[in-house]
């Protein structure tokens, strides 16, 4: 089932391949979890860029009250999203890296399928 109209889909990576087939001109996200001061980030890789765009990212501190006070850490843990749009037909991947202090902790493959 499609999310309506003004929803945005989430797409998630489950093992290491997952896959979703989206329209023309829709727009989807993937979240994840970002904390900087402890090494936690991560990375995309589109395949084909004429499939798929990047638009933009929006991020959330999880403890926006732990930020000023001091000899509190921890807390810049984020609710990361990004956010991406199909541009045309076809099929293109989305590799998703979850880092550790820089290093790739795992990854998994997104299949994109524009139809």
């Amino acid at each position: 089932m499609k999310p309506p109209k003004d929803e945005v889909q989430r797409v998630e990576c489950s093992g290491e391949r997952s896959s979703v087939t989206l329209a023309v001109e829709e727009e989807f996200y993937y979240q994840f979890h970002r904390h900087g001061s402890v090494g936690e980030d991560a990375e995309y890789i589109i395949g084909d860029e004429s499939i798929i765009s990047y638009l933009r990212t929006e991020a959330e501190y999880l403890h926006p009250e732990h930020m000023k006070k001091p000899g509190w850490t921890g807390g810049d843990a984020e609710r990361v999203k990004w956010f991406f749009k199909a541009l045309k037909k076809g099929t293109t991947t989305l590799t998703i890296n979850i880092l550790f202090r820089f290093d790739v902790e795992s990854s998994c493959v997104l299949t994109i399928i524009v139809e």
